[in-house]
């Protein structure tokens, strides 16, 4: 039987900051395996996302071999919310894969679920009425203006944090939801019933699927630890790029607790505020008195809150990313290999190159981490090219192949002022890193091959074959842009 012959990466523009993805392999003329990859849109529109859906249906006849849906987050599955009917009425599926964490019979996997369900609603609650509180609080007349607008910027970081709250819940959706709004919960659950059969991939899995002989299928992560180490909700620093925002949004709370074994990480007797805004005599008496009277929960958090708002909603979105399916396509006969990561952050990378990994790819008849790496000559962009989202020394260092491609899933006009807006995304250090290790070959979504200067420059010094195969792979449609990896 022969084997496939290229891939055909078909990244959709939803509207939003969002996965899409359709893979196409393809024997010669004739494509012989379709392979979905998530689905959504961060507060997209259901008409933009439809417009995609109904193109993946076209193009597929209406028919999937394979849906992956690799994490729990809305920018990647919204769309099965969103586009619902499109998909119960035009596109069945054969296959779904989801990662171990979503089987409910894992009990490691139970585990994580149950305790980050709890805590991430205990989270909302208490973050509501600490909004409550703090907008009380704004009310009152207090003499010092600094201490005043500084409160003010307080309850705008609290509304910001809670937006990221309903993010990790799925309830922050555009407009034009049928059927009122429908959470992550829902998009999974419709997920699971919609192939004719569902499986839970573990890491350290080589695979081959009927109809996409000669490519083998790598599961990276996430990693499977009973103590759950490797997700990690404080980044390794030498894994990520530079981002000269990063450390004020940590600000000066240390993030070393874990939000599944503790919960909040507090410091005691620190003020919210810096000392130029304390309150100081009768002022401060008569806020104290009145603070005192206020016991509710939110108290708890405070100096956590306050002295950095939106840093457990952002450990909490860091620990979902990381629980990723990473996935690696290789094709057998040239070892050229696809990497498709997912939003997966340092912990999933670092979990690739574990000795159980690497020794069940080995025994399962791959290739190892390090030399699926090696071989790399397109990849996928984690998380939208945040500065944590592809790992340095445990990812794009060990990437030097020199066909290295690489798509990016970005709209930056679109990047939410709760991740850091757009100026932090594509993160520059990453980006520029990714600009000369693809020699300009770096695709987004809203622009197509990058429009950067430097990567203009790179693109034009490139052999008269080498420009004639990235002209003749590369494609853009009405809601998306393509390209062709060949065997």
């Amino acid at each position: 039987m022969s084997n496939v012959t290229s891939i055909k990466v078909r990244m959709y523009n939803t509207g939003s900051v969002g996965d899409c993805l359709l893979l196409l392999f393809y024997k010669g003329d004739n494509i012989a395996f379709k392979m979905m990859i998530d689905c959504g849109g961060w507060n997209a529109d259901a008409v933009e996302i439809s417009k995609c859906v109904s193109d993946i249906a076209t193009v597929t006849d209406g028919s999937l071999d394979l849906l992956v849906v690799t994490h729990q987050h809305e920018d990647h599955i919204s769309g099965f919310n969103q586009a619902r009917t499109l998909f119960e009425n035009n596109i069945t599926v054969e296959e779904v894969w989801m990662s171990w964490i979503e089987d409910k019979s894992d009990p490691i996997g139970k585990i994580l679920k149950d305790l980050y369900g709890k805590k991430i609603k205990e989270l909302k609650k208490t973050a509501a009425d600490a909004v409550k509180e703090l907008k009380s609080m704004a009310k009152r007349k207090y003499k010092s203006l600094g201490f005043r607008r500084k409160l003010g910027a307080k309850v705008t970081q609290m509304e910001d944090a809670m937006k990221l709250i309903d993010f990790e819940l799925g309830l922050s959706h555009g407009k034009g939801l049928a059927a009122g709004k429908r959470t992550n919960d829902d998009a999974m659950e419709f997920v699971r019933k919609k192939g004719k059969r569902i499986k839970y991939r573990l890491p350290g899995e080589v695979l081959e699927m009927p109809g996409a002989q000669g490519v083998r299928f790598y599961i990276l992560g996430p990693p499977r630890d009973a103590d759950m180490k490797f997700f990690k909700i404080n980044e390794e620093e030498d894994e990520m790029y530079s981002l000269a925002a990063s450390k004020e949004e940590e600000g000066s709370v240390p993030i070393d607790n874990d939000i599944l074994s503790t919960g909040i990480a507090l410091r005691e007797n620190i003020s919210p505020f810096s000392a130029q805004y304390h309150l100081k005599g009768t002022e401060k008496d008569a806020f104290m008195k009145e603070y005192d009277k206020q016991m509710s929960k939110w108290r708890q958090i405070e100096t956590d809150w306050l002295e950095s708002a939106a840093s457990i909603a952002m450990r909490a979105t860091r620990l979902t990313n990381n629980t990723s399916l990473a996935m690696a396509l290789e094709f057998t006969g040239s070892h050229r290999v696809v990497l498709l990561p997912a939003d997966a952050q340092s912990g999933n990378w670092m979990g690739w190159h574990k000795d159980d990994v690497s020794k069940k790819l080995k025994q399962e008849g791959g290739l190892n981490t390090t030399d699926l790496l090696r071989n790399t000559v397109f990849y996928k962009v984690g998380h939208h090219g945040s500065h944590n989202g592809t790992a340095s020394k445990s990812g794009l260092d060990v990437m030097n192949n020199k066909d290295l491609v690489a798509m990016m899933p970005l709209i930056q006009a679109k990047v939410p002022k709760e991740w850091g807006g757009a100026n932090n995304f594509p993160a520059k250090a990453l980006y520029n890193v990714l600009i000369d290790k693809t020699k300009g070959r770096l695709i987004r979504t809203d622009q197509g091959l990058v429009k950067a200067v430097r990567a203009k420059n790179l693109r034009n010094g490139l052999s008269a074959g080498d420009k004639k195969e990235l002209n003749n792979s590369f494609k853009t449609g009405d809601c998306f842009t393509e390209f062709e990896v060949k065997a």
